[in-house]
């Protein structure tokens, strides 16, 4: 069974840090070096990042639990007009069951219960499987940017939208 749970305390905030530090180095070493993995887990998804970027910044985590267990997370951050899909990542064991597109289904009836009308994401060009997914999901590629970071990396990126139908 999956369930997606929004995340509201310290010690799912530090759920959130832990699964981050799994994923994220297994998912970006490969294509970025580690160091920036590092940088990236510190300034964005530690657990006093994420308390400030909901307190300050419009941002919402969520859980996503398969039978009871935290395979993963969810970070969308609403701005005037369109919702940034910020974060979804999933342990690598528990790919292919659907938490995924589960997790999308929830961001667009997120999207269209607040009538919001477009979902935003970035992601780096490297990340084929990801893109593809993306893809098969209604997003496009609207945009090809780099994005550059304080600590001196950088990364090329692609924006994605998907533009929803609302009533």
């Amino acid at each position: 069974m999956i369930e997606i749970k929004k995340a509201g305390n310290s010690t799912e905030f530090k759920t959130i840090e832990k699964l981050a530090t799994e994923i994220l180095h297994e998912v970006y070493d490969p294509i970025i070096p580690a160091e920036h993995t590092n940088y990236f887990l510190a300034e964005f998804q530690s657990k006093n990042a994420i308390e400030k970027q909901i307190k300050n910044e419009n941002f919402s985590y969520f859980l996503l639990k398969f039978n009871t267990k935290n395979v993963g997370y969810l970070g969308i951050q609403e701005l005037k007009g369109k919702l940034i899909l910020s974060k979804i990542y999933i342990l690598k064991s528990f790919r292919g069951l659907k938490i995924g597109k589960t997790a999308l289904e929830y961001v667009n009836g997120f999207a269209t219960n607040n009538r919001i009308e477009k979902i935003e994401l970035i992601v780096n060009q490297q990340n084929q499987n990801t893109i593809n997914i993306y893809l098969k999901n209604g997003f496009k590629i609207v945009e090809s940017i780099v994005n550059s970071f304080p600590n001196g990396h950088s990364v090329e990126d692609y924006k994605m939208e998907k533009i929803l139908i609302t009533e």
